[in-house]
């Protein structure tokens, strides 16, 4: 199962990376390469049984300030 997975994400990148690199996209490059490695670390992390923090979670925690901000300040 692990090897699957990381065999999935290099097919990925060997499709991807290449055309991004050639026309130097290096932001594009670089955002692709965060999130592809977010997504391999949660996938590997799924695969050892590991307690993967939910992502529903962490915003959360992070729009639920700025929704009562909002609201006070709307009215």
């Amino acid at each position: 199962m692990i090897a699957l997975i990381i065999l999935a994400f290099l097919v990925i990148a060997y499709l991807d990376a290449p055309a991004l690199w050639q026309k130097k996209e290096w932001r594009e490059l670089a955002v692709m390469g965060i999130v592809w490695s977010l997504g391999l670390a949660l996938s590997l992390g799924l695969a050892f049984h590991l307690p993967v923090p939910s992502p529903a979670k962490m915003l959360a925690r992070f729009f639920g300030p700025v929704t009562s901000w909002l609201t006070t300040l709307i009215g």
